[in-house]
């Protein structure tokens, strides 16, 4: 008899994890403890909403070089490879910015407020290459009078870890792990094999979906500007920063949604391309992967699709696309 369709949904990191493996009944609570504690670990390390984090500690003495844990170490030396194939677009250091704008407090708590005053000085950029890591010493140090915001990436480095270990350690060789919309799966779906279906959020009306996506092997990220949006005194403002005015990103593209092998790319780029914008993001995108495909919503309500040409109709469902950019064919 095959195994079923095990489903574990829990809360951590401010959102909504979905957990779906195929395995037998006796493996969902070893499984469960897992994937929360995995969650939960990841969290209490890295969440800047977490007085006493690693995280936190290591805002508090910018400036100072500071012993840090190995998967501090590891996040942020991701980090710095993504500012690079990034051009810069991906920098962790932005939390002034943030907080200087009114986000100081986890989501759920800052879009309960009617208006948060805002005052128009400007927030010094920091250059992400002054972060100074030494990973055989296991220490960093911040430039001084800079704070960390590592919630651009952890979400999808925990889903990479969770679905490494689901794999390894519990033989999990079916699985859909989702948290908030970083996304990775493997095995295909159910008994059949047959490919995940993933819902493509309509970014003007989020209580529907423009279309599907389904996925055997491989991963999805979104990012969006008009999901987390919150009102000041300056007007509306949204959590995507552009790290070269310190402001929200003012570019054409409202939403994107990446998919490709690793979530944690998926991720960064979905960020990059809103914040770079259809015509730098998307060239920079281009460049710098192999393999991944990319949905953009701009402002003026068009959507535009890059990939594979055959990946319309086998992959990408029912979107109603405006533009088609081709990536070439591998010969």
């Amino acid at each position: 008899m095959p195994n079923p369709v095990q489903s574990i949904t829990f809360q951590a990191m401010n959102t909504h994890i979905d957990l779906m493996f195929v395995a037998e009944p006796t493996a969902v609570a070893p499984i469960e403890r897992f994937a929360v504690d995995s969650f939960r670990a990841a969290e209490e390390r890295f969440s800047r909403f977490i007085s006493g984090s690693e995280l936190s500690q290591l805002n508090r003495v910018a400036g100072a070089r500071c012993l840090v844990s190995e998967p501090m170490i590891e996040v942020l030396l991701l980090t710095e490879g993504y500012r690079q194939i990034t051009d810069g677009a991906f920098n962790p250091l932005i939390l002034q910015a943030l907080e200087h704008l009114g986000y100081r407090e986890t989501f759920d708590l800052v879009k309960q407020r009617a208006e948060y005053p805002v005052q128009p000085e400007e927030i010094s950029v920091v250059n992400l290459a002054e972060l100074l890591i030494d990973p055989s010493m296991k220490s960093i140090k911040l430039p001084p009078q800079s704070k960390l915001d590592l919630g651009g990436i952890v979400k999808s480095w925990t889903v990479d870890r969770l679905a490494s270990d689901l794999r390894s350690l519990f033989g999990v060789q079916q699985a859909f792990v989702n948290a908030g919309g970083d996304l990775t799966a493997w095995g295909g779906s159910f008994t059949s094999g047959d490919p995940w279906v993933i819902g493509i959020e309509d970014p003007w009306d989020t209580q529907v979906d423009i279309g599907i996506l389904t996925l055997t092997d491989g991963a999805v990220a979104t990012s969006s500007k008009l999901g987390r949006q919150w009102s000041t005194s300056q007007g509306m403002m949204h959590h995507l920063i552009d790290p070269v005015r310190m402001l929200p990103s003012h570019s054409d593209v409202v939403q994107c949604t990446v998919i490709g092998p690793n979530v944690m790319d998926c991720e960064v780029w979905s960020k990059t391309i809103c914040i770079r914008g259809f015509e730098v993001g998307l060239a920079l995108f281009e460049q710098n992967t192999l393999g991944y495909e990319a949905l953009l919503f701009t402002s003026d309500r068009r959507v535009h699709y890059y990939g594979s040409e055959s990946s319309l109709g086998q992959t990408w469902h029912g979107i109603p696309i405006d533009q088609c950019r081709f990536r070439p064919a591998i010969i």
